[in-house]
């Protein structure tokens, strides 16, 4: 899990950054702690934009935690935001950008630990993940966030709904830990999410982040009557 912390005080940030590295201590959940004194590091970060979870302080200097929420909601963020405050004028607004929560300042851990078993109770904590590192740390991936996975040069590279993931693990490897369905090796260089799959041609997989992926012309009636299997067999359960 990727926490953000952003708050133009150091006091008010420290004590967010306890409560975090306390939560992780004694609940045993494996969390990276990101901290930002405005807005405008945060923006600029792309781990930030890559984080599970933002603590977002509404007063700040410059541009204020509500119009950095708006900045990161129209750039496709998906995580959990958490406002803290010292006003309850600003509740309303909160909807535009999907906060899941307030924090009264202030924060005290029982109000913390309210705040973030919400975030996990909204995320689903049986949520299935895969971990790779991007050489600067490691990340705990969501697989229905992967759209495909690609060779590039020696390394491989997650596609997701939120970013690019430079990895250096072989694409063999990675696909033995995917543990097969709804993921599927096409080609040599390429692992698709069936479930990001918006049709099939004679060309190969158009995904739903719009990129054609190929398929393999040695295995190409195979895979197509995997993936046409398992697109039925959805059907069914359904």
């Amino acid at each position: 899990m990727i926490v953000a912390v952003c708050d133009d005080l150091q006091a008010d940030r420290d004590v967010l950054v306890s409560y975090c590295k306390r939560y992780k201590d004694e609940y045993k959940m494996p969390m990276d702690i990101l901290q930002f004194a405005n807005a405008g590091e945060l923006l600029q970060s792309q781990q930030a934009r890559a984080s599970d979870l933002i603590f977002l302080d509404i007063y700040m200097e410059g541009a204020s935690g509500m119009d950095a929420a708006h900045i990161l909601r129209n750039k496709g963020f998906d995580g959990a935001i958490v406002f803290t405050t010292t006003s309850q004028e600003h509740y309303a607004q909160g909807y535009e950008v999907e906060a899941l929560h307030y924090l009264n300042k202030p924060v005290t851990w029982e109000n913390f630990l309210e705040a973030i078993h919400r975030v996990r109770k909204h995320a689903g904590r049986d949520v299935k993940t895969i971990r790779v590192s991007n050489g600067a740390m490691f990340l705990d991936v969501p697989l229905d966030t992967i759209c495909f996975i690609e060779v590039s040069g020696r390394k491989t590279i997650l596609h997701t709904t939120r970013h690019n993931i430079v990895n250096r693990e072989s694409l063999s490897l990675i696909e033995e830990r995917l543990g097969g369905d709804p993921f599927l090796r096409c080609y040599r260089y390429y692992i698709i999410n069936m479930d990001h799959v918006l049709r099939l041609n004679d060309q190969g997989f158009l995904m739903t982040n719009k990129q054609l992926i190929p398929i393999s012309r040695d295995n190409r009636r195979e895979i197509r009557t995997h993936y046409l299997s398992y697109v039925f067999d959805k059907v069914e359960v359904k």
